[in-house]
């Protein structure tokens, strides 16, 4: 797999049938993931992110499915990956320069209304991306 192949971006959104919301920053974050050696820390952040998406759609579907008995359990474990991912995305551009670094500070990581949807976007954008990998990885 050649995350910094300049191709692996469209491939994810032909193989998903989807558009990146905030592509530009994913780009960003592969390049910092490759630059740094932490490829496989940006996998499991595509990982958690999957994981984070998963848990999203339970909480907004949660009165339809009847398995879901403690919403405020689900919540939790929502709250808990959603720090987990921005601790791994953190860790991933730790070594970047300050202008990367202040980017996502300011986009990502400052708590405002915003931003948590800006999360929101960019968890949905590594889950995509996690969905391609395993695809890569079934094929092989």
């Amino acid at each position: 797999m050649k995350l910094n192949d300049k191709n692996f971006l469209k491939e994810v959104e032909d193989y998903t049938g989807s558009l990146f919301l905030k592509k530009d920053d994913i780009k960003k974050i592969i390049e910092e993931a490759v630059a740094a050696n932490k490829v496989e820390e940006f996998e499991k952040l595509t990982f958690t992110a999957k994981y984070i998406c998963g848990m999203m759609r339970v909480v907004k579907n949660a009165s339809g499915i009847p398995e879901v008995s403690s919403i405020d359990h689900v919540k939790n474990d929502l709250n808990e990956n959603m720090k987990k991912g921005i601790d791994q995305l953190k860790e991933i551009i730790a070594f970047s320069n300050d202008d990367v670094k202040d980017y996502f500070e300011k986009t990502y990581f400052t708590i405002t209304t915003q931003n948590f949807t800006n999360l929101t976007q960019l968890f949905t954008d590594l889950e995509s991306v996690k969905k391609y990998i395993n695809y890569l990885k079934r094929r092989t």
